[in-house]
């Protein structure tokens, strides 16, 4: 009798298991198709490989950025090319606004000291709460102090993957850099 009650213990969690896999391959379907709809919607041109002139980087030209699905980068301010460019650990002062990239968006912006008096604060290249993966890969190719870059960031990239959810976000970045 006890080995049934363990058969039958083992059989539900084997089916829940699948289950719960079954629904996050498909939220991660349904996550790309609203990306693919986004770009659509958007009239984004995206490119394979990475502008290397501000005029490349027109309007809506976002860079498809390889060994990350989903995750595009439009750079739209260079910022200040005559200062060094970012290194590891260096404090990083983070203006962002995030939106769903739903038909009706919903928007988070902590762009302004109105809408926030303090920007985010970590360092570049390590993990902490206050950033996440795809901040920390958009950082990699904003490069200067005062640069300002869109970024579509899937799930996987984002804050969502903590929280169990599946959502991909837009955000809008504006980066400041602080040495010491």
């Amino acid at each position: 009798m006890k080995h049934t009650y363990i058969y039958i213990l083992l059989l539900l969690t084997g089916i829940v298991s699948s289950c719960n896999k079954n629904v996050y391959s498909e939220q991660l379907k349904a996550e790309e198709k609203l990306i693919e709809s986004f770009i659509a919607r958007q009239g984004i041109k995206v490119v394979d490989i990475m502008p290397t002139t501000m005029e490349e980087w027109s309007e809506n030209v976002y860079w498809r950025v390889p060994d990350y699905d989903n995750f595009y980068f439009h750079l739209v301010e260079q910022g200040d090319t005559t200062s060094a460019e970012i290194e590891a650990k260096e404090i990083v002062l983070l203006r962002f606004k995030r939106y769903t990239l739903e038909e009706y968006a919903d928007t988070l912006s902590l762009w302004t000291t109105q809408d926030s008096p303090e920007p985010i604060k970590f360092q570049y290249m390590i993990n902490s709460q206050e950033s996440c993966t795809g901040w920390q890969v958009a950082l990699k190719y904003m490069k200067y102090h005062n640069s300002q870059c869109k970024i579509i960031c899937p799930s996987k990239l984002g804050f969502s993957e903590e929280n169990s959810t599946v959502t991909p976000y837009g955000y809008d970045l504006k980066i400041k850099i602080k040495r010491y």
